[in-house]
């Protein structure tokens, strides 16, 4: 049986993966061709809720391989919002995949945002895409 499904935004190895909020996800186990083991989790809010962050570190990223300094190679965020889909972490491979973001358009699927969707200014902490915003999208 062939199952079809919309690509992933990216697939790559990751070091650790961090969910905020843990008590908001909804997850399971499950796998990839029935060998590659993960757990898939997905924002279980309703459309027009915001979105929940996962960080992922990762080693391609790093502008310097071999350093492992979180204040020259910040580990990424990615705002996962209610109905866009599941973000995979595998175990025996330590392989993320996640979600689609085509559907944003010109948004970034990063928590750079203010209450307004407008790009928080240098001194404001960033939040993901106001979900009512994200609603009409």
């Amino acid at each position: 049986i062939m199952h079809y499904f919309t690509a992933p935004h990216e697939v790559h190895q990751f070091e650790q993966v961090k969910y905020y909020d843990e008590p908001e996800w909804a997850c399971n186990m499950d796998s990839v061709a029935d060998h590659v083991g993960c757990i898939k989790c997905w924002n279980p809010r309703d459309v027009g809720e915001d979105a929940l962050i996962v960080e992922v570190k990762a080693m391609y990223k790093r502008e310097e391989l071999n350093i492992k300094d979180e204040t020259v190679n910040k580990p990424r965020k990615h705002c996962i919002f209610p109905g866009r889909g599941y973000f995979w972490t595998c175990f025996n491979s330590n392989l993320v995949i996640e979600p689609d973001s085509d559907w944003l358009g010109k948004l970034k699927d990063k928590p750079i945002y203010n209450s307004t969707g407008m790009e928080a200014l240098p001194d404001q902490d960033g939040i993901c895409y106001p979900g009512h915003l994200a609603a009409d999208l």
